[in-house]
């Protein structure tokens, strides 16, 4: 295990337990405690973590969201899991709306060749992923503004955005309550009121990082999900909350990943 993956694991144990202890760490990861005083420092000047006396705690900031590049990693089993699930809700003929966020970009590695989509992104990677490999599916890449993620925002985006019409769209969120969805920026919250408003069916993919957290802005009832994509990480209550809410709800198994 590198480094990366490491703090990956102890962000997973600090969002799901909400404290960890040095001297566990030590033990579980079989390093030193310098090893791990570096590691909970790091987190901590990400944000993702407050440290304390012989240990960290969860640190809670909704505007605080990981980089892009570190994001694609984290979770990367799971977001994998989810994406696999994702393209058996695809089918020929589909118009679909593939968001830039990381989870849809596993799902573009993994669209299947011989799977007929008319594909639209705001995201370069995706849009590079889907025709360097090739295959029948065609993909359409809105412009507008290019951020340093590689996606495209901004008054363009959303003016171009409107000529489209689609089946389904998947996208992510910052977190998810049975209350709703929530986001960190005003943009990934402007595309996804675009796609309530442009697409037939909305698809959103979360994994369990992002269940039961919250954000600093308000995205929309959990209800207007059509289908919600997750892990088996996330608690069986708010599962049997969000079924109440959400007509269809996968949940993939990871806890052998």
């Amino acid at each position: 295990m590198n480094s990366n993956q490491r703090r990956n694991k102890i962000a997973e144990v600090i969002k799901r337990n909400g404290n960890v202890l040095v001297d566990d760490l030590v033990k579980e990861y079989n390093v030193s405690v310098e090893t791990i005083r570096r590691d909970l420092r790091i987190l901590d000047v990400k944000g993702i973590l407050q440290r304390t006396y012989g240990g960290a705690t969860r640190r809670e900031q909704t505007t605080y969201e990981m980089p892009y590049l570190e994001r694609i990693y984290y979770n990367y089993e799971k977001k994998e899991a989810i994406a696999k699930a994702a393209i058996k809700l695809m089918e020929n003929g589909d118009s679909l709306f593939l968001d830039g966020n990381t989870t849809g970009m596993v799902v573009s590695r993994q669209i299947p060749l011989d799977l007929e989509l008319m594909i639209v992104t705001n995201s370069v990677m995706i849009a590079s992923h889907i025709t360097e490999k090739g295959g029948r599916s065609k993909v359409f890449l809105v412009g507008g503004e290019m951020g340093p993620d590689g996606m495209t925002t901004g008054h363009k985006f959303y003016q171009e955005l409107k000529q489209y019409r689609f089946d389904k769209a998947m996208f992510s969120c910052m977190g998810i309550t049975p209350q709703g969805i929530y986001y960190s920026k005003i943009e990934p919250l402007r595309t996804a009121h675009s796609m309530a408003e442009l697409s037939n069916s909305l698809i959103l993919l979360a994994d369990s990082s992002k269940l039961n957290r919250t954000g600093f802005l308000f995205g929309m009832e959990a209800k207007r999900i059509e289908v919600l994509v997750t892990d088996d990480g996330v608690p069986l209550v708010t599962l049997d909350k969000l079924r109440e809410l959400i007509p269809k709800v996968i949940v993939v198994e990871t806890s052998g990943l």
